[in-house]
């Protein structure tokens, strides 16, 4: 009787947890979906592929199978997306939740997120790491990126991506040296500090490309917004999401 009682328990326990997941993925998936996080996701996974048969034309086939292996099972796309928006729930109280929500779906923040959305695409993404074409900031322009520039995840956010990708690559490895010589976990983390003192020269002039359909009117109002508390806060829970999202 006790162990049918313990078990009941138990179930009725698991069934709420489950309630509560699905309604707070049913709170987050709005967010998710108007701030472009969604849309970054798929851009991610079509990067992902084009780099997998990369590695599919050199790299030998067994090593190649066993990076495709472990990359299915890692950055499986809806559980990715489960990780990211149960962060989210857990990050942003429902008045920032409410926030930034609101925001996003503003006229503003839908001109934001088509400009951030573009960026991660992948042809956007080839044009540039082909180098930026150059371009010509006023001094009030420039004044602003920098302001936005303090604010966004951008560097936190490719930091993560690169991160991990050399994190799935180094456990590969390791699984085919079958032990005989192991490669450290945290090899990989030892070059967060050279991978941000290379991105962040450059972050100004890659704003300036990635704004440059908005106005200087809209890109000071988003400058504004990031600096509220909801725009913080937002900031640190996509933060925060992607690495969920990519980190199992």
């Amino acid at each position: 009787m006790t162990r049918l009682l313990l078990r009941a328990t138990c179930g009725a326990l698991f069934v709420s947890l489950l309630s509560f997941g699905m309604s707070a993925q049913a709170d987050t998936s709005p967010l998710y979906r108007a701030s472009g996080m969604e849309t970054h996701q798929a851009h991610f996974q079509q990067a992902l592929e084009k780099a997998r048969s990369r590695y599919a034309a050199q790299l030998p086939a067994a090593v190649a199978e066993n990076l495709l292996r472990k990359s299915n099972e890692r950055f499986e796309p809806e559980r990715m997306h489960a990780r990211a928006m149960a962060s989210l729930a857990v990050n942003l109280s429902d008045e920032q939740l409410t926030d930034a929500r609101e925001f996003y779906r503003s006229e503003l923040g839908q001109a934001v997120v088509a400009a951030e959305t573009r960026a991660t695409s992948p042809a956007e993404v080839s044009r540039m790491q082909n180098g930026l074409p150059p371009l010509t900031l006023s001094a009030e322009r420039e004044a602003t990126l920098q302001r936005l520039g303090q604010q966004l995840p951008a560097l936190d956010m490719g930091e993560e991506v690169s991160l991990a990708l050399a994190s799935l690559a180094t456990q590969s490895a390791n699984d085919m040296l079958g032990g005989l010589l192991t490669i450290p976990d945290g090899l990989a983390s030892q070059g967060r500090g050279s991978l941000r003192a290379q991105m962040e020269p450059k972050l100004p002039q890659t704003l300036g490309y990635v704004y440059r359909d908005l106005s200087d009117a809209q890109l000071s109002a988003y400058a504004d917004w990031s600096e509220t508390e909801s725009g913080q806060a937002f900031f640190r829970a996509s933060s925060a999401a992607a690495r969920d999202a990519l980190n199992p």
